[in-house]
């Protein structure tokens, strides 16, 4: 009796697993995508920040580097769409995640630096830039962010500011002394 008992029990167990697995609620698999799709996706993410549909942006940004996690170029994208809506942390994860790929992309510091501007960290963001601009020229970079153009450029202008009050404030050695080191025209060498 128990074996009869235990071959039923089996038996229900195993048509309730069938039943289950043949429900009519199909579970969806992800889509692989194209080359092509995902570079569609990636122009229409474009779209989307260029009109500041931030949300719809950073979703398409989403997809494509989940479609292809070395799109660099997305993911800084997808860094700057997630600054402008006030997510600054996941941001600055994106630029670190491009970086980690390629550190010697100036673009994800420039990023880097304007999100750390957006959240108001000036003198991180200073030292992201000084990081872009020791790898690349600034107007080949910054010829699409006019953000980015504003940053920098008033970053430079304090740069310019602080040489100018650090030459001033560096004391000028008085008359009749000799600067430390220095030989004094005329005389000669021990």
């Amino acid at each position: 009796m128990a074996t009869i008992w235990r071959r039923s029990w089996y038996l229900c167990m195993l048509m309730l697993l069938l039943v289950s697995c043949s429900s009519t609620q199909a579970v969806q698999t992800p889509r692989v995508l194209d080359t092509q799709a995902i570079e569609q996706l990636y122009q229409d993410g474009r779209v989307a920040f260029k009109a500041r549909r931030y949300d719809e942006a950073a979703a398409a940004f989403a997809r494509v580097v989940a479609a292809d996690p070395e799109h660099l170029k997305a993911r800084l994208n997808w860094a700057a769409t997630l600054s402008y809506s006030n997510q600054g942390s996941e941001a600055i994860v994106q630029c670190q995640n491009v970086l980690a790929r390629d550190p010697t992309n100036a673009e994800a510091y420039y990023q880097w630096g304007a999100v750390l501007v957006r959240v108001g960290k000036h003198q991180e963001a200073l030292e992201k830039f000084d990081q872009a601009l020791t790898l690349k020229p600034m107007p080949e970079l910054l010829q699409d962010d006019p953000l980015l153009q504003q940053s920098l450029q008033a970053y430079l202008k304090r740069q310019r500011r602080q040489s100018l009050d650090d030459a001033v404030a560096r004391p000028k050695p008085e008359a009749g002394r000799e600067e430390e080191g220095r030989i004094p025209p005329g005389r000669a060498t021990p």
